[in-house]
């Protein structure tokens, strides 16, 4: 009975580090970073990606090649995705950027107009 005990409890030890679950928890980061991403996001998708790749090369150190190829693809995959997140997060930021000048030109162009109106230069 003890030994099921500590059969059990080793399998699911193994599992909270075994690359297939630091792959899910990377995707799951990911969904989260895109659904809203901050930095706080971003340094969780990052470190998640960083321990993927060190689990990987210890699957390579360890001879598993088959596995260690499918979970770089996975890494590579993952990365692709956060990659195009931060681009997606990048373009958003510029076109706030982009519309914040705009809104300022604007108002500007009111603040002028204005002044010119009360100081009598617009007539003819």
């Amino acid at each position: 009975m003890k030994l099921r005990l500590v059969a059990a409890a080793l399998v699911v030890l193994a599992g909270c580090h075994s690359p297939a679950r630091t792959a899910d928890d990377a995707r799951k980061q990911l969904a989260a970073f895109q659904a809203a991403p901050d930095a706080q996001k971003q340094a969780a998708v990052e470190q998640s990606l960083a321990r993927l790749d060190a689990q990987v090369d210890e699957l390579d150190k360890n001879g598993d090649h088959v596995q260690a190829d499918i979970f770089r693809h996975q890494a590579s995959s993952l990365r692709t995705d956060f990659q195009a997140a931060k681009v997606a997060r990048a373009l958003k930021d510029a076109s706030k950027a982009i519309q914040g000048i705009g809104e300022a030109f604007r108002d500007a162009g009111r603040s002028f107009s204005e002044t010119f109106k009360n100081t009598g230069t617009n007539s003819p």
